[in-house]
């Protein structure tokens, strides 16, 4: 075991370590509460349902989506600080961290992308006819969810790296490991949002809403809190593989 050296600050590491936390806060309050997007709209309703949302709920939409962009850079800030931690475990430029610290980068794209959807049908909603902002709702939601694989490369990443700490004990315990890997696989069943407009597996369903995010939303809070811990150790002493 060996020491790694470092330039960088602790303080700054557990600052990134909290953008978890933050993205998470931002996107319930922001994208899901004020965006009317907890839970969606079914695939099945009408076209004039879907815009008269954006219509009757443009300025709270605008709001929500707009901070919700501001903050989505939050979730890749929090993968580099997880790639630092990752970096005592396996050595530096390590591919699975690379992949975890690309897969929470890349996380950011579709969330991005599909939050300028909702943002678009709320910016002029009163001149764009029903059919257009029900467009705009589908693609949303077609890209937030079929985006999973992303995000499923980081979960998976982390977790294999993890386990690959042989410490007595470990910075990520195995289970927090294994409940990484199922959650990036489990995102699959998202493959079947497209065929269903109602039922479990649309995306207002019980799996693929319901289970599908609150999998995700648990996952975060768990994975930042063994990351603080880790730092904590680091910065007291703790070497490196």
């Amino acid at each position: 075991m060996v020491q790694l050296t470092t330039d960088n600050s602790y303080g700054t590491w557990r600052f990134c370590a909290w953008n978890g936390m933050i993205f998470m806060g931002v996107f319930i309050v922001f994208w899901g509460i004020m965006g009317h997007n907890v839970p969606p709209y079914g695939g099945d309703m009408d076209a004039s349902v879907i815009a008269n949302y954006f219509r009757d709920n443009a300025n709270l939409v605008r709001l929500g989506m707009a901070i919700s962009m501001t903050f989505a850079v939050s979730y890749a800030v929090w993968g580099i600080s997880i790639g630092k931690v990752m970096d005592y475990i396996l050595g530096r430029d390590h591919i699975l961290t690379n992949l975890q610290v690309w897969g929470a980068g890349l996380t950011v794209v579709p969330i991005l992308v599909s939050s300028s959807f909702w943002l678009t049908g709320s910016y002029r909603p009163e001149a764009l006819p029903d059919e257009i902002l029900q467009l705009l709702y589908d693609m949303a939601w077609l890209l937030i969810d079929l985006a999973y694989s992303v995000t499923s490369v980081q979960m998976i990443a982390l977790g294999v790296g993890c386990l690959r700490d042989k410490r007595a004990q470990p910075f990520f315990p195995k289970w927090v490991c294994w409940y990484s890997i199922w959650v990036g696989f489990m995102f699959v069943a998202e493959i079947l949002m497209p065929m269903f407009k109602s039922g479990a597996f649309a995306r207002q369903g019980i799996l693929n809403f319901w289970i599908e995010f609150m999998i995700f939303f648990i996952y975060a809070p768990i994975i930042t809190f063994y990351q603080l811990k880790a730092i904590k150790r680091i910065e007291a002493g703790e070497p490196a593989a």
